[in-house]
């Protein structure tokens, strides 16, 4: 059977219990239920480095206050469920959910959910894993950080989120 996939990208924010609760509604075939929620962390975890300007001249953490994520309508939801249905290609999964914010973030905010159910744990937790690592470098979005007081004035001062070497090499695995 199909696993049952449902994907998101949206600027309102989400409910992860309530999400949970779709992922479990009249599923009581699946024993176990995996999830991820991301939040917007309040500092850059990018280096230092010139042309990121990461950390300041003092060595300390540039501070993070808004997210801004923008993407192509159609484009970015396409990509996602091909993610998705990846994952449901590769492990016997029966619901697969995703919800990918866009917009403007504030810190600590949540910005994405996955979660994923199946007969087993492993199949879950490793489905839930892959599709996690796979939208931190293959998703569409493009990402900017402002600093503290991030607003609509200070948007030329904010930094543009890189790919990092990280997010390529947790591809590896799958």
């Amino acid at each position: 059977m199909a696993a049952e996939i449902f994907v998101s990208v949206q600027a309102e924010g989400f409910d992860p219990g309530a999400e949970y609760g779709q992922l479990r509604k009249e599923n009581s075939s699946d024993g176990a239920t995996a999830m991820f929620v991301g939040n917007v962390r309040d500092f850059s975890p990018a280096k230092s480095s010139p042309t990121t300007g990461a950390i300041d001249e003092a060595g300390q953490k540039k501070l993070v206050s808004v997210l801004e994520l923008e993407h192509y309508p159609g484009m970015a939801e396409s990509a996602l469920t091909d993610i998705a249905r990846e994952a449901a290609a590769r492990w016997p999964l029966g619901r697969v959910r995703v919800i990918h914010r866009y917009g403007s973030l504030s810190a600590g905010d949540e910005i994405v959910f996955v979660g994923t159910s199946s007969v087993h744990r492993q199949a879950a937790l490793d489905a839930c894993a892959f599709i996690m690592d796979y939208l931190k470098s293959r998703a569409p979005f493009w990402k900017k950080e402002l600093g503290e007081g991030g607003n609509q004035n200070d948007r030329d001062n904010g930094q543009w989120v890189e790919a990092r070497d990280s997010d390529e090499q947790a591809l590896k695995k799958w």
